[in-house]
């Protein structure tokens, strides 16, 4: 008889966890993008992490923008002032 080996099921659950993706999913870049991208159509990544501050980096913007992660709010506020700015 063949009976199974507690060390193999879990040698087989890490394998499983290293084979399996990630939870990642595709969404679509939220629509604020659409209005930072024409304020800033040059460099709009940096000049978001700019408003950012805390050594916030341009890689983090550009995953703010692709709507991977949310930005703080201090991004969101600047773009609601830049919104209602008066010309």
């Amino acid at each position: 008889m063949h009976g199974t080996i507690p060390s193999r099921i879990e040698q087989a659950r890490e394998i499983e966890r290293r084979l399996r993706q990630g939870d990642d999913k595709i969404v679509a870049p939220p629509i604020w993008t659409e209005f930072a991208r024409l304020c800033w159509p040059l460099k709009t990544a940096a000049h978001l992490a700019a408003l950012a501050g805390d050594k916030t980096t341009e890689r983090t913007a550009q995953r703010w923008l692709s709507g991977e992660f949310d930005p703080p709010n201090t991004v969101m506020a600047a773009l609601i002032a830049k919104l209602f700015e008066r010309r």
